[in-house]
């Protein structure tokens, strides 16, 4: 039974979407990450710090919502930027909630990060193809967004 199965699957992990946007992930990742080292931010780092730039002082269940991520690895994410020195985290006016906010060394290392970010833009985007390039940032992002509403 179980080589039934492996003889059936054998070929089809290219299919598998998980899969391939994983490897591409990690193939752009790192076009990013040469870009943004310079500028002392990994790509991971400034998506975590781009939502918490844009809507400060955010709850970090806000981030973990922008991002789609878990609460509990964003909340990891904000440790590292707070160790950094890039965040604060506070209490928010109820209690309940921890509010985050950029630092001026964090907004310091976002703008100093923006040229380096557009520079991994544009060079993603050449290799793959400029329209193409565009349609996948809006695939990809509608993608996350229908996946995470379907699961919550």
């Amino acid at each position: 039974m179980a080589q039934k199965i492996l003889d059936a699957y054998r070929g089809r992990g290219f299919d598998c979407i998980c899969g391939n946007l994983r490897m591409a992930s990690r193939a752009v990742t790192a076009v990013y990450d040469a870009h943004l080292a310079a500028a002392g931010l990994t790509s991971n780092q400034l998506a975590v710090l781009w939502p918490i730039l844009a809507l400060e002082p955010t709850p970090m269940g806000e981030v973990a919502r922008n991002v789609v991520m878990d609460k509990t690895t964003v909340s990891r994410n904000i440790a590292g930027l707070v160790d950094a020195g890039l965040v604060e985290v506070r209490t928010g006016d109820d209690g309940r909630h921890r509010m985050v906010s950029t630092t001026a060394r964090g907004r310091h290392a976002f703008a100093a990060a923006m040229p380096a970010w557009e520079a991994a833009q544009e060079e993603v985007s050449r290799i793959f193809g400029k329209a193409r390039f565009a349609s996948l940032v809006r695939q990809t992002r509608k993608l996350a967004r229908a996946v995470a509403r379907a699961e919550a």
